[in-house]
């Protein structure tokens, strides 16, 4: 059971087609927090500012993808 409902018709649709598109988001993300992880390592950033910018976005992605998880838990002890 899909509860996102952008994927809900593609998981029907194409069970394959929805498989490689949410493992390859979610490999996007992963990608994304590692170029965050080593552009805040480099000296090339001196501003705090530029330093707050990426930790708040990895902040962000971090709540947004723990509700996600948390919902597909849910969603699947609903099943369960």
């Amino acid at each position: 059971m899909e509860v996102n409902p952008l994927f809900a018709g593609l998981k029907e649709t194409n069970i394959l087609t929805f498989s490689g598109v949410k493992l390859s988001v979610a490999v996007l993300v992963g990608l994304m927090f590692y170029k965050a992880y080593m552009i805040e390592g480099t000296p090339r950033i001196d501003s705090g500012l530029e330093k707050r910018f990426i930790d708040s976005g990895c902040f962000i992605s971090l709540i947004a993808l723990t509700i996600v998880v948390t919902n597909n838990i849910l969603a699947v002890v609903r099943i369960l």
